[in-house]
C-alpha cells in the first residue's frame, strides 16, 4: 500500500484477501497476481509468522492500473541495496522496471530474458494421463529432496534450498521415482501459481520423464482448485513443444530479473 506520502506501508495479514479479491477483474486476465496473493494467504495459515507480503529476496511486482504511474513511483521507494530477484514480471511493465534501474544506478545478474507464460485449465489437467512406465514411480516430493533438486537447479543461490523446503512442504510437488528410491525427475508449483524447478536427471533425458511429472503435478494443483500455468524462456524450443504437445497454450508473457546487492547486507527468515 502507497499513501499520498509516497511512504511504503505493510499491509497486515488480515487484509490480503481485499487485496488478492482486486484481482478478480476482467478474470482471468490478472490470475498469476491473484495466485500470488492467496499463496501467502494460505502460507501465513500455516505459519502465522508470515506477517507481510515480503519473501526474503523474492520481489513480486503488479499493477491494475493502465498508466502505471502509481506502480513506479512505489518502486522508487525501494531499498535497492538489497538484491532481489523480481519474478513473473508482465511485458507491460518491462520500461518502468528498467527505467527505475537506470534512475537508481541498479545493476543485474539475471538480465530478463522474455518468456512464454503457458496454461492449462483445470478441467482439461483432469484428463491428463499420468501412468507411469514399468519400473518407475510418481509420488509427493518430501523435505529431503530439495537438497538433490537445489544441487542441480540453475538457479540455485544462497537460502534457494530453503525456498524449495517450503514449496515442497506447503505446495503441490511431484518426483518420478526409479525401484531404489532415486529421484529421477521433478516439479514443484512456485508462488506465483506456475511451474517450478521442473528438471530432469541428466541420465535419463529424452525418456519422457519431464512430460509425465509435468502432468502429474498438473492433476496435483487441480486438487486445490488451480490451473496449471508456467514459463517458459522463449528460445527454449525444447520445452516450448513439451508444454504446446500437453495442450497447454500461450497466454501471455512476462520476465524474470535479479538486481545485485549494493553492499553487504542480511536477509531475515526463519528457517
Amino acid at each position: 500500500m502507497m499513501l499520498n506520502s509516497d511512504e511504503l506501508t505493510p499491509i497486515a495479514p488480515r487484509h490480503w484477501p481485499e487485496l488478492r479479491d482486486l484481482f478478480k477483474v476482467d478474470w482471468p486476465r490478472h490470475e498469476i497476481a491473484h495466485s500470488t496473493v492467496q499463496n501467502y494467504i494460505n502460507w501465513n495459515a500455516i505459519d502465522p509468522r508470515i506477517k507481510q507480503l515480503e519473501d526474503r529476496y523474492y520481489m513480486f511486482i503488479y499493477t491494475l492500473e493502465e498508466s502505471k504511474h502509481t506502480i513506479h513511483r512505489v518502486l522508487l521507494l525501494i531499498d535497492w541495496d538489497y538484491s532481489y530477484k523480481i519474478s513473473h514480471v508482465p511485458e507491460s511493465l518491462r520500461p518502468i522496471l528498467y527505467k527505475v534501474f537506470q534512475m537508481r544506478s541498479v545493476e543485474l545478474q539475471i538480465t530478463g530474458r522474455p518468456t512464454n507464460l503457458y496454461k492449462l485449465p483445470m478441467e482439461k489437467c483432469l484428463t491428463l494421463d499420468c501412468t507411469a512406465p514399468p519400473g518407475v514411480t510418481l509420488h509427493k516430493l518430501e523435505l529431503h529432496h530439495a537438497t538433490q533438486i537445489n544441487t542441480v537447479w540453475p538457479h540455485r543461490c544462497e537460502g534457494s534450498e530453503y525456498t524449495l523446503k517450503r514449496l515442497i512442504a506447503w505446495n503441490p510437488s511431484m518426483g518420478l521415482f526409479d525401484e531404489s528410491g532415486r529421484l529421477l525427475a521433478w516439479s514443484l508449483c512456485w508462488t506465483t501459481g506456475t511451474l517450478a524447478a521442473l528438471q530432469v536427471d541428466a541420465e535419463h533425458l529424452r525418456k519422457g520423464f519431464g512430460s509425465l511429472v509435468v502432468r502429474a503435478v498438473a492433476k496435483e494443483m487441480t486438487k486445490v482448485g488451480m490451473n496449471c500455468q508456467a514459463i517458459v524462456h522463449c528460445a527454449n524450443e525444447i520445452s516450448n513443444a513439451m508444454f504446446t504437445k500437453l495442450g497447454f497454450e500461450v497466454v501471455g508473457s512476462c520476465f524474470v530479473v535479479r538486481t545485485k546487492a549494493r553492499k553487504l547486507v542480511e536477509y531475515v527468515h526463519e528457517s
